[in-house]
């Protein structure tokens, strides 16, 4: 079970990477990227999965920071889903690309030192 609960939180790591280091690099392309839409989904799901192995494995949790981290989780796909869909129609998503960033780089500063 632990190496289980490793393996996710290293992707979950791997998808906040993908979130700030895709935000970084296509803050001048004219398109929002496709594979930050993809880690914010797939971060919220690896997050309540890290959750649920965490309890049941009895590893102690701080609701607290979870609540934070579910509230900026659903920022990040909220603005990933909307700047994808403006995308798409060829509107400028500037905005939304710029607070999924942020929210995801606050989220990883919330893991890191709360």
């Amino acid at each position: 079970m632990d190496f289980l609960y490793n393996l996710v939180v290293a992707l979950h790591l791997l998808g906040m990477a993908v979130i700030v280091g895709g935000w970084v690099v296509a803050r001048g392309a004219d398109r929002f990227p496709v594979a930050i839409v993809w880690a914010a989904r797939a971060q919220f799901v690896l997050g309540i999965i890290i959750v649920g192995l965490a309890e049941s494995m009895d590893k102690p949790l701080n609701y607290p920071k979870i609540g934070v981290k579910v509230v900026l989780s659903l920022v990040v796909v909220a603005m990933a889903e909307i700047g994808n869909a403006r995308s798409r129609k060829g509107e400028s998503a500037k905005t939304q690309l710029d607070v999924a960033g942020g929210a995801g780089l606050v989220a990883a500063l919330v893991a890191a030192l709360w």
